[in-house]
């Protein structure tokens, strides 16, 4: 019965092991723990998160590489996208951070901003498709563009269009 144990438990190693080489992303921190039963990474102080199409750098953050989402809290910088995909990189800064994979989503809190260019977008929170490249900004917004500033309780961008979806916001 022991030896079953043990056979069971290196195969668990084994499958997750294989199973993250390949799937997880890239962290670094100047504190790195992993508990490999939740398959999740706790890291603190310079966290760097990178995946195929973020990077994340935080104070503190937790990766759970079984269900594919990211938790990151204080003094938060996300970087989407690259120019190889024909956009440029877009930044959203903040003080906490969740991804979910699953979703397609990073949704970042307390303070958020966003610059692309010459506009910059401050709201409360932002929640971004990755998919849609839609960018929903809620709570206390503010849009400074072309050296004008107007505020509204919620606006939705297009990242990848860089155009507003509210008929306000034009």
């Amino acid at each position: 019965m022991r030896i079953l144990k043990i056979s069971l438990v290196m195969i668990a190693v084994m499958f997750i092991s294989t199973y993250t080489a390949f799937a997880s992303p890239k962290v670094t921190a100047d504190k790195t723990t992993f508990d490999i039963l939740s398959g999740t990474y706790k890291l603190d102080g310079n966290v760097h998160v990178e995946t195929g199409k973020f990077t994340v750098t935080a104070d503190h953050a937790q990766v759970n590489l079984t269900s594919f989402e990211v938790w990151a809290q204080s003094n938060i910088n996300c970087l989407y996208g690259t120019n190889e995909e024909g956009t440029a990189p877009i930044n959203f800064s903040g003080n906490d951070l969740y991804g979910s994979w699953a979703e397609k989503t990073i949704t970042v809190k307390d303070g958020t901003q966003f610059k692309s260019g010459g506009l910059s977008i401050k709201a409360d929170k932002t929640v971004f498709n990755w998919e849609t490249k839609i960018a929903d900004f809620s709570g206390n917004v503010e849009v400074v563009q072309d050296g004008k500033t107007k505020k509204y309780d919620q606006i939705k961008y297009n990242v990848a269009e860089n155009k507003f979806l509210n008929d306000a916001a034009d």
